[in-house]
């Protein structure tokens, strides 16, 4: 059984309502940080998406 960990929701522009869960801290990263690069075009680092990850 999964157990979803780790949460990350999208604030980068208002009418984004991307919400990604994961079990492991270093995949919720990288899909926020692809998320950022392939939806947005933002190049992020770990540091800029911390405060929109949130354990659970």
């Amino acid at each position: 059984m999964v157990t979803e960990r780790y949460r990350f929701e999208c604030r980068d522009v208002a009418d984004c309502d991307v919400v990604v869960y994961s079990e492991f801290e270093g995949s919720i990263y990288e899909a926020a940080r692809s998320h950022l690069k392939d939806v947005h075009g933002r190049d992020v680092t770990d540091d800029d998406v911390a405060p929109y990850i949130e354990e659970l």
